[in-house]
């Protein structure tokens, strides 16, 4: 009987062969799925960080467009971007 198992195994291998090829094309396939998802996982974070500045600078730009009627919003805007000195104020110039 150990003479016919014997036989069997030899007759047959081939069949195991196959199984353990399948197996390692198996494990390979899900470590490249895993390498994928955690990449997909990480343009995921970025691109929500990226929709959160967006969504930042969109309000922001919203809140400008609405106060633009506003004399106190105007007078800041003329201060720091043009360097218009309210009257009453003085203005001093450094030197590098």
């Amino acid at each position: 009987m150990s003479e016919g198992m014997g036989s069997l195994w030899v007759r047959n291998w081939w069949v195991a062969a196959i199984c353990a090829l399948v197996g390692c094309v198996y494990v390979h396939s899900l470590k490249e799925k895993n390498a994928a998802l955690r990449e997909l996982v990480f343009r995921l974070q970025e691109m929500e960080k990226e929709k959160l500045l967006a969504s930042q600078e969109k309000e922001e730009l919203h809140l400008r467009i609405s106060s633009q009627n506003d004399p106190a919003w105007i007078e800041t805007i003329l201060m720091r971007d043009l360097g218009v000195v309210p009257e009453g104020y003085l203005k001093v110039h450094f030197r590098k």
